[in-house]
């Protein structure tokens, strides 16, 4: 199978990387914005197996969509009189992803005389219709799937977001009564082991460049489908660990065999480039 390839535009991408990052450092402090999350929709969230669109994926957007927020409640933040109305974050950032975009100016015209006339209802009216015909919700796909592209090699940061993850389904599958475990739950607060998806194992396997990524054994050289057995839990299903691919590390079978049931077994050390 060929492999997939993604066009990548890096428009701010680090900057909201770096505040992505900053949540899962620091959770906590963001408590209310990570509940605006999963609020209500808990078990789409910690439950499913392995969705493409992970929970890294899930965070990022709605990060991002907040930010996007924070700028249309900014109105200081635009210098709206230049570039006919291009210097409006969200035109620009639309027009670098090739996504559709008429131009905040385009959509005052007739409203006002002038741009220097602009007001903030002018500008929340600009996001409901953009958010109406769906061109907010493409561009942050794409601004997640670039954060996503960022953060899945950074190994120590995706185990304390499956950490903040599993508290996380402790706290709302931890008491489920036996009765209602369904197909996703071995018994409160934790997840039944499925087959790990191929997929999963081809992004795991590129990304730690088929080095066991606590003792860089050299994998590559296997020629048969690797056991399910190297490719590690971060946070361990009887931790609360989740199923999904940014919860997934690869390891050879010594050093998966020595990682206890508990202990978080990461590493920060990477193959350079050259």
């Amino acid at each position: 199978m060929s492999r997939k390839f993604v066009e990548l535009e890096f428009y701010e991408t680090y900057y909201h990387a770096n505040i992505v990052s900053n949540v899962i450092e620091d959770p906590y402090s963001y408590i209310r914005l990570i509940h605006e999350w999963y609020e209500d929709c808990e078990e789409d969230v910690f439950l499913p197996a392995f969705p493409k669109q992970s929970r890294l994926h899930g965070l990022a957007a709605h990060i991002i969509a907040n930010l996007i927020h924070e700028k249309f409640s900014d109105p200081e933040s635009y210098s709206l009189a230049n570039n006919g109305g291009d210097n409006v974050w969200i035109d620009r950032a639309l027009k670098h992803h090739n996504l559709p975009c008429d131009g905040f100016a385009d959509f005052v015209e007739g409203q006002v005389d002038s741009l220097d006339q602009v007001t903030e209802d002018h500008l929340f009216d600009y996001h409901q219709e953009l958010g109406l015909a769906g061109h907010t919700e493409m561009l942050v796909e794409r601004l997640s799937s670039e954060v996503f592209h960022i953060l899945f090699s950074n190994r120590k940061l995706l185990a304390l977001f499956n950490e903040f993850m599993a508290r996380g389904l402790g706290q709302f599958f931890d008491k489920i009564p036996e009765s209602e475990l369904g197909r996703n739950l071995s018994r409160p607060g934790r997840l039944k082991r499925v087959r790990i998806p191929a997929w999963v194992k081809r992004a795991v396997f590129f990304r730690d460049r088929g080095k066991c990524s606590l003792c860089q054994k050299d994998l590559s050289g296997i020629l048969s489908t690797q056991p399910d057995s190297q490719y590690d839990h971060i946070i361990p299903l009887a931790a609360g660990g989740l199923n999904d691919v940014t919860n997934i590390q690869l390891l050879c079978q010594t050093c998966n065999g020595k990682k206890s049931k508990r202990r978080v077994a990461v590493s920060n050390v990477y193959e350079a480039w050259y």
